[in-house]
């Protein structure tokens, strides 16, 4: 495993490389400042486990990281700690998403990819939320891969993480963003939505992740190519 020292040094070469881009990065904790920052990022919502009126987070349980470009807002996405103890991320998905997407027919997650509820388990970070501004996205090398490295390390350093993964549209998957995320795995149709599905979500997302050795692997590999002290 990577010591706090390397992480530090690694977190420095991301942030580095986002300031040499005439960008910088700020963590929120302060809830109260989400909904309007995010706005001003371009998300006009926030999904039912990082909405502020719904999910009691504290700053032990969750955060926000945004972009800047001088003083402006241009991006953003969130990370929850997700410990779920004995329960596999499959049975931890079938229970919430029925309280977070309800509808008429019972709503929520009917089935979930054998991979899940398999392989991943204990405390996991989850990352959602992900939006910027139309036309500062820029290339990926740039911005969104560095911004991404930085969430991951904030996550283990703050929550001792086992796993970190998101759901992403196919679209996505398609141009292979997993990569940009620095994430190693991806399982297709991750979970099947009853009818009708929500609005915001489909059936044909991908989850992508890595776990913890995996992820510090790809962070290594980085490490070894900045100009760090």
């Amino acid at each position: 495993m990577m010591n706090s020292l390397d992480l530090g040094k690694t977190l420095s070469g991301y942030l580095q490389a986002l300031s040499q881009a005439g960008l910088q990065v700020e963590m929120f904790t302060d809830f109260e400042k989400v909904p309007e920052t995010a706005a001003a990022s371009g998300r006009q919502f926030q999904m039912p486990g990082f909405a502020i009126e719904r999910a009691d987070h504290t700053e032990n349980s969750a955060f926000w990281l945004f972009l800047k470009d001088g003083d402006s807002y241009i991006g953003g996405a969130a990370s929850m700690l997700q410990d779920l103890g004995r329960e596999t991320l499959a049975e931890y998905l079938l229970r919430t998403s029925r309280h977070q997407f309800p509808n008429e027919a019972g709503g929520g997650v009917e089935s979930v990819a054998e991979p899940l509820a398999r392989e991943v388990r204990g405390r996991l970070a989850y990352v959602g939320e992900l939006t910027f501004l139309p036309g500062h996205r820029g290339r990926r090398a740039e911005r969104l891969a560095p911004f991404m490295r930085i969430f991951q390390i904030l996550a283990i350093q703050k929550w001792d993480v086992d796993w970190i993964y998101a759901f992403i549209p196919d679209r996505h998957m398609q141009a292979r963003l997993d990569l940009v995320y620095g994430f190693t795995r991806a399982i297709p149709r991750a979970q099947k939505w009853r009818d009708p599905e929500p609005e915001v979500r489909s059936s044909t997302e991908w989850f992508v992740g890595a776990p913890r050795l995996e992820m510090e692997h790809m962070l290594q590999s980085d490490l070894a190519g900045f100009d760090v002290l």
